[in-house]
């Protein structure tokens, strides 16, 4: 599936950041923001049920083959806005679709917030906004970011993986999902090295402390900036079992849709079903 993908590049403020693009260059411009530690390639299997869009597929920074941040940056993930905003200049989409899953859907929605005027839509895949903490954390969330930090300058790297399989085994392990979708993901955000071991693309600084998280306060607020329609697809199985409980209301704004799956689903056998309520809300309102 991914052989039929464009494979894009921009150089965005000093960085290269990779992309895949799907296809009818007349379609309605959409891009695709992939999951923490995931890659441009979460998107092959859907992408190609929905051929009758133009999905752009970021490797966000940190992540596939686009470039680390450097040694000075962290992952913020706001920073990651300028990048896409950047991205869909260089496309010269004025306005465009938006389709997030997980980290990538909390990013979507902090976008289609804030540029409420350039996102034609929204749509989120398990995964919807961070959890929110309490301005009153501000100074330990701070100091978990300090310490982390300054611990990872003397962490030993990725000791890497003996096969491919194995690499696709402890994907498997770290997030449930079948070998075949870890697979995907595995076989765009990891390298063989010197040694022939396989090591991951990307950046260990991802799993750091982020030096601030949004307030509920914010979140609400960015929800009811958004004007453009706006759709959650909540895998029942995934973050679905805990994404209730999040203190912000969403009514007003978000279609949602529930489906038996897990946190992976579209790019499981869910995704036929993923991509039929894409295609019918994007090209419906």
């Amino acid at each position: 599936m991914s052989s039929t993908a464009l494979e894009k590049r921009f150089h965005i403020e000093g960085l290269n950041i990779a992309a895949k693009l799907w296809g009818d260059k007349s379609g309605l411009p959409v891009i695709a923001l992939h999951g923490w530690l995931d890659n441009a390639a979460s998107f092959d299997v859907l992408a190609s049920q929905l051929s009758h869009l133009q999905i752009l597929a970021i490797d966000l920074l940190g992540h596939g083959l686009s470039d680390h941040k450097p040694p000075s940056g962290n992952y913020a993930i706001w920073d990651d806005l300028r990048c896409i905003v950047a991205v869909a200049d260089q496309m010269g989409w004025q306005d465009f679709s938006v389709i997030g899953h997980s980290r990538g859907a909390n990013i979507a929605t902090l976008l289609t917030g804030a540029l409420s005027t350039r996102i034609r839509h929204l749509v989120c895949i398990d995964g919807l906004v961070p959890e929110p903490e309490s301005a009153a954390d501000f100074p330990m969330q701070m100091g978990r970011y300090l310490k982390d930090f300054t611990a990872a300058k003397d962490s030993r790297g990725d000791r890497g993986h003996v096969s491919f399989d194995a690499a696709v085994a402890a994907r498997c392990k770290a997030t449930s999902m079948t070998p075949e979708t870890a697979a995907l993901i595995v076989e765009r955000g990891a390298f063989v090295g010197d040694d022939g071991r396989y090591y991951w693309c990307s950046d260990k600084r991802l799993k750091l402390a982020s030096p601030a998280k949004l307030t509920l306060e914010q979140l609400q607020a960015t929800i009811d900036a958004i004007t453009a329609p706006a759709m959650l697809i909540s895998a029942k199985q995934g973050l679905g079992q805990w994404m209730p409980t999040l203190p912000v209301d969403i009514t007003s704004r978000f279609k949602v849709r529930e489906i038996d799956g897990q946190h992976h689903c579209h790019m499981e056998s869910q995704s036929a079903q993923i991509a039929e309520w894409i295609s019918d809300f994007l090209m419906g309102s």
